[in-house]
C-alpha cells in the first residue's frame, strides 16, 4: 500500500506525454448508417450461429458489418465514412443486437479519424442509445453517446440514423 502511494505522488501528470487537456471540446456527428443484407452489395455477413434449438430466431447470430455511412438517409448521399465490425443477436425475449464497430471517417476535416461504438440496440425502442468508448486521430480518447433512429426498415435493407456527442 505504501509502495502504491509513493508511486501516485511522484507519478508525473504528464507521464508519456499525455497530458490532461484541460479544455475538452464537444463535437456532434450526424450520419446516417447502410446495414444492406441480401443481394449482390451486401455489407452485412453472418459468420457465426448457434447450434441446438432456440426459441428466439436470430438469438446467437454474429454477424460482421461493412457499412456505408452517409450525410443523408439516401443511399446516393456524400459517403462520409463506414461501419466495421459486429454486432450480436443477444436477447432470447425482444429484438436486440450488441453492437461493436469502429466509425471509420473519410471525409472533410475528421478525414482518417475513428471512433469505437459499443452498446446495446434494443430495436424495438424509438430512441436508442450507445456508448462511444473511444478514437483515434481528432477524437483520441474520445468517449461520449450515439443515439440511434431507425430511419427505414424493409426484408434487405435498415438504415439507421446516428447522432453522436464526443467530449474529447
Amino acid at each position: 500500500m505504501a509502495i502504491a502511494l509513493i508511486f501516485v505522488a511522484f507519478y508525473p501528470e504528464n507521464a508519456q506525454g499525455l497530458k490532461r487537456n484541460r479544455t475538452e471540446r464537444i463535437t456532434r456527428l450526424h450520419f446516417y448508417m447502410h446495414d444492406v443484407v441480401f443481394g449482390p452489395n451486401a455489407t452485412v455477413a453472418l459468420v457465426a450461429s448457434p447450434s441446438g434449438n432456440f426459441t428466439s430466431p436470430g438469438f446467437g447470430n454474429v454477424f460482421v458489418i461493412d457499412d456505408v455511412l452517409t450525410a443523408g438517409p439516401s443511399p446516393y448521399s456524400r459517403v462520409v465514412g463506414r461501419a466495421q465490425g459486429m454486432y450480436i443477436a443477444d436477447s432470447l425475449k425482444e429484438p436486440s443486437l450488441m453492437l461493436l464497430f469502429t466509425v471509420v471517417l473519410q471525409s472533410g476535416k475528421h478525414n482518417g479519424s475513428t471512433i469505437s461504438i459499443q452498446g446495446a440496440d434494443r430495436a424495438i425502442l424509438p430512441l436508442r442509445e450507445v456508448s462511444v468508448v473511444g478514437g483515434t486521430g481528432r477524437f483520441r480518447f474520445a468517449r461520449g453517446y450515439a443515439g440511434i433512429m431507425t430511419h427505414s426498415l424493409n426484408p434487405s435493407t435498415a438504415v439507421l440514423k446516428f447522432n453522436v456527442t464526443l467530449l474529447h
